[in-house]
């Protein structure tokens, strides 16, 4: 699933709250009523436990019984699939099984085969998608039957590298993975994020159009490889334009470095000069790229990330200096040991001239990799400058990459960061 960071972006797949079918917005009175059959909660279950593991929301998409919903409701199943089932719950309390037949991990889709299919399917919308058309957005998150929330949509969201609906519409905890609809009924989005009240991310259409028309069954002996090719697809176009493209200058601290390069990636700066009591007098530029993928519980990917920062002694010696600042540095996404392997560094260094002359550049990188998706790699840089007034730090943390493409990054940032 792709996320964003925006106002501490979540994701909900686990219930709540109802509202009315009637959408009395826009000059409109639309009843999704009839909309029911088509419509349902999708269950992920633990037959050892007895119990659901999570839940969100699906619907039928095709003639043939095709049901549409969010990979992260069902993330549990393709990464356990002896451990779970997936199953589906009707408006009216049926219950069912649910084949998985093919998955985006990058659009956040899944679909599913219904054995016994409705008549009706969503059509998907072909009439382009304008600012401030009214989405309804349906789901199924609890056991207070379907849920209806109408909004506007403000067009595809800045600063992220992948499509997405902006939403203003309270999407509720459980409706990931539901239909949001045009004021004709046709499908133009999935329901897949929330950032908060009045701000919402819907998957375009077009995206379904897509795994809809590729769907095959997938062997689940081949879900991991399966999810490290579309990690390698989505990477490879990303980070490569990454390396060739200009990286265009942005001083800090009189430095000729760089910061948001490419419209995905926004940056921030910070400061402990209002601090009257500070012994080290600290400022922080830090720059990331707003999508990363969520595969499983403690395990998201796909982060880029970079900072620099200068720190200089304001009431400490030079040996009380060294021993506070170190050189420590951390991976910026979550990934359990049962996930990947312990990171492995290695040092090296340049001696001087450092920006003040005198000193010398120390290297560090560090990799990890993952133990179910083959050829893919974290990566931690750190390029420590030590000269006369203090030390100057610069950080690249990447994941989920190939061997050649950490490289050949990590080498672009050193030679801009020197």
């Amino acid at each position: 699933m792709l996320c964003n960071r925006l106002c501490g972006l979540f994701v909900f797949s686990i219930l709540l709250v109802s509202s009315s079918l009637a959408a009395p917005l826009g000059n409109s009175d639309i009843d999704f009523s009839t909309d029911y059959e088509r419509i349902f909660q999708i269950r992920v279950v633990s037959p050892d436990a007895g119990g659901k593991s999570s839940i969100g929301s699906g619907f039928q998409a095709t003639a043939d019984g095709l049901i549409v919903t969010n990979y992260h409701v069902v993330s549990r199943y393709i990464n356990a699939p002896d451990e779970f089932q997936i199953k589906y719950m009707t408006h009216s309390g049926e219950l069912g099984q649910l084949e998985l037949v093919d998955f985006d991990i990058i659009s956040d889709l899944a679909v599913l085969q219904h054995p016994e299919p409705s008549e009706d399917y969503f059509r998907i919308s072909n009439q382009s998608l304008e600012k401030g058309d009214i989405a309804y957005a349906l789901g199924n998150p609890g056991d207070w039957g379907i849920v209806m929330v109408p909004g506007p949509t403000n067009g595809l969201v800045e600063h992220s590298y992948e499509k997405r609906i902006l939403f203003s519409g309270s999407l509720n905890a459980g409706m990931s993975g539901g239909p949001s609809l045009n004021s004709d009924g046709d499908l133009i989005g999935v329901n897949v994020a929330t950032a908060g009240s009045q701000l919402s991310f819907l998957v375009p259409s077009a995206k379904v159009s897509q795994l809809l028309e590729r769907a095959r069954q997938l062997d689940a002996v081949s879900f991991q490889q399966e999810i490290a090719r579309q990690l390698k697809d989505w990477q490879r176009p990303r980070i490569q334009e990454l390396i060739g493209m200009d990286w265009p200058q942005e001083d800090f601290l009189e430095r000729p470095l760089f910061g948001e390069i490419r419209t995905d990636i926004q940056c921030w700066g910070g400061t402990n000069e209002s601090n009257e009591e500070r012994t080290i007098a600290r400022v922080s530029k830090t720059c990331e790229a707003g999508d990363y993928i969520y595969l499983a519980y403690n395990l998201d990917v796909g982060q880029i990330r970079f900072s620099f920062k200068d720190m200089k002694p304001v009431k400490l010696n030079a040996s009380q200096f060294a021993r506070s600042i170190g050189g420590s540095m951390s991976a910026d996404n979550r990934s359990a040991y049962k996930y990947s392997t312990n990171y492995r560094c290695e040092k090296d260094f340049i001696e001087g001239p450092a920006s003040d002359g005198g000193g010398y550049h120390r290297i560090v990188t560090c990799i990890r990799a993952y133990k179910k998706l083959p050829g893919l790699y974290d990566s931690l840089l750190l390029v420590h400058e030590h000269a006369r007034s203090g030390i100057f730090q610069s950080h690249l943390s990447l994941s989920a990459l190939e061997p050649d493409q950490i490289q050949a990054l990590n080498k672009r940032f050193v030679e801009r960061s020197l």
